[in-house]
């Protein structure tokens, strides 16, 4: 199956990195509230554990990062924003971090023994080559492992999210073209992605992850704390935007546990051959 792209690469990549250089203050209280719930199941699929040499890549605040550490490994990570990797540097000083675009990362072949991205590759312009790029640091036998989210279902956040949007935004306010948001949030989809990098031993998972308002509500966590939902919102008329808010409110109450907001993600994995 075909991975799409961005029509203009670079526009969509400087649109991402102004939005992440924007909402990386708030993402540790918003979006990382539900994310760093996956950071286990995304480290095991990839076999991390003590002295494993991994990198991170679209580490935004270091979360994965920082727990590839804590099991003892070798932790570098990358990220297109300065932001966030001054956050990452302030929180995790048992792992490197450094500036990098994921699409040309500066590291020799056969550097790592895995590599991991936590819902990178949904705000990348070539999502492929990157999980190429990636292939290609990994010693043979090493292990790629990326999370995205899953399909935007009724009884799901980003179902709520969605449906609201497309019912009262206008969709058609100028923004860079980025790739489906979701084209692999189907288990068969993720796993042709990661076979056609190249990897062998391709496996997916679901991870059932809860979105527990606190300082953000869920209109927040999408217009506060994401690129493009948010760009999206923010080039809305104050009417269409308050429109949306009010029916994410409704979406939200109309689930059976408000405060338990479910985001389900999976998780793929596979073996870099020799």
């Amino acid at each position: 199956m075909a991975v799409e792209a961005a029509r203009d690469a670079g526009a969509f990549r400087a649109f991402e990195h102004e939005g992440w250089q924007r909402a990386a203050a708030v993402y540790e209280s918003s979006w990382e509230r539900v994310t760093a719930g996956s950071a286990g199941a995304l480290l095991d699929a990839a076999r991390v554990g003590p002295g494993s040499a991994v990198l991170d890549v679209c580490c935004g605040p270091g979360t994965v990062a920082g727990a590839a550490a804590a099991r003892g490994a070798a932790a570098r990570g990358v990220d297109l924003s300065e932001r966030f990797v001054a956050i990452a540097r302030r929180r995790y000083a048992g792992a490197r971090f450094e500036v990098g675009d994921a699409e040309a990362l500066p590291f020799a072949d056969r550097t790592f023994d895995a590599a991991v991205s936590g819902y990178g590759i949904i705000h990348l312009p070539r999502p492929a080559a990157a999980l190429r790029e990636m292939t290609r640091l990994l010693r043979p036998g090493g292990r790629l492992a990326v999370s995205v989210w899953g399909p935007p279902d009724p009884g799901t956040g980003l179902g709520v999210a969605f449906a609201a949007i497309q019912a009262h935004a206008d969709l058609s306010v100028p923004l860079p073209h980025g790739p489906d948001f979701f084209q692999f949030s189907a288990p068969g989809a993720l796993a042709s992605a990661l076979s056609g990098a190249g990897l062998a031993e391709v496996s997916t998972t679901c991870v059932a992850l809860t979105f527990r308002p606190g300082d953000y509500d869920l209109y927040g966590l999408v217009a506060d704390a994401s690129v493009r939902m948010g760009g999206l919102l923010r080039a809305q008329t104050p009417a269409r935007r308050a429109a949306v808010r009010k029916a994410v409110a409704a979406g939200v109450r109309a689930l059976p546990d408000p405060a338990a907001i479910p985001m389900p993600a999976l998780v793929g994995a596979g073996t870099a051959q020799g």
